[in-house]
């Protein structure tokens, strides 16, 4: 994807400010970028460090450079990445990071990069060895640090690096640029609630997993009318073809859009879904829909807790639907 082309156009203020402080090189030692869910948050502060890195930037990395390529695929030995959507990250991480940055470079260009995404999910104690380390930062180091929830954020946190916000793309003309790019409108409209930007949102359609996830959501509600054929369902196709904590994670936020799309078509306010229009009247038809966004909003929360998927979503399901 051009993030160069994609700043410009749909993150005009985000695009300006590097587009300043690379040409100039004046640089801020920490930022916080700050997102809707969806926010292509994590490439784009790749790609700034990448124009930060690479000298032949002009002011922001070309997609074939070299420099690019190897923090894309992990290989840059002066870049760092930790996720906290994918694992928790401990205090010694953190330590792990401040050695290894607090050492001499060892590419050449003698820059280091490090992003944390979602922050605000690192533990109280790693937090504030994070803390120590943005008080004191290396020569030469710069940070990206990326929230959907700013608040969550310690205010000594949020006093130590320049906050920049990421414009919420309009639904609506999301949407209508991913079918642009041959995205089929029915994907287009679902993935619009995960996914801020169309490029994404072309090749999360394109993922076997999605399609996997959508053909069993899309299955279960086609059925609410018939218990025996829904459960049957769950139990000898969707149980066992969900197994991994994200994909079910994943499951119910597709199941939840489609029960807060339909609760929305039941007061007649403008919903999203209009591909699903029959699946979503079938739904108005439950007495429950408050009562299932709730029931899927905490099943989603307990799949840390809970190392039995399979038994969560067939017992979330039998609760909603009926037993």
């Amino acid at each position: 994807m051009d993030y160069a082309k994609y700043l410009k156009e749909h993150q005009p203020v985000v695009y300006k400010i590097f587009e300043r402080a690379l040409t100039n090189n004046k640089l801020f030692h920490a930022y916080l970028f700050v997102g809707e869910l969806g926010t292509p948050l994590i490439d784009v502060a790749s790609f700034i460090a990448a124009s930060i890195i690479d000298e032949n930037a002009a002011p922001f990395v070309d997609e074939d450079s070299i420099i690019y390529k190897r923090i894309q695929n992990g290989s840059y030995n002066d870049f760092v990445l930790l996720d906290t959507s994918k694992s928790d990250v401990k205090i010694d991480e953190i330590r792990n990071l401040e050695a290894q940055f607090a050492k001499t470079a060892v590419e050449r260009v003698g820059i280091k990069v490090y992003i944390i995404n979602l922050v605000e999910n690192l533990s109280v104690s790693a937090t504030n060895s994070l803390l120590k380390f943005l008080e004191e930062p290396e020569d030469n180091t710069y940070a990206f640090l990326l929230t959907n929830n700013e608040f969550r954020l310690l205010p000594t946190i949020r006093s130590r690096v320049q906050t920049i916000h990421f414009s919420l793309l309009n639904q609506y003309e999301l949407i209508k640029d991913a079918i642009a790019l041959e995205v089929p409108e029915d994907d287009a409209q679902l993935l619009s609630f995960f996914y801020n930007n169309p490029e994404t949102i072309l090749e999360k359609q394109e993922d076997k997993n999605y399609q996997l996830l959508k053909e069993n959501v899309i299955t279960i509600l086609s059925s609410i009318k018939n218990h025996s054929k829904l459960m049957n369902y769950v139990l000898n196709t969707t149980v066992k073809k969900i197994k991994d904590k994200q994909a079910c994670r994943e499951f119910f936020d597709y199941l939840n859009v489609f029960f807060k799309e339909a609760l929305k078509k039941k007061h007649d306010s403008n919903y999203i879904l209009s591909k699903y229009d029959k699946i979503l009247t079938e739904l108005v038809s439950l007495p429950n829909l408050e009562d299932a966004i709730f029931l899927l909003m905490n099943a989603r929360n307990e799949i840390s807790y809970n190392l039995n998927t399979s038994l969560l979503i067939v017992h979330t399901l039998q609760t909603i639907f009926g037993d």
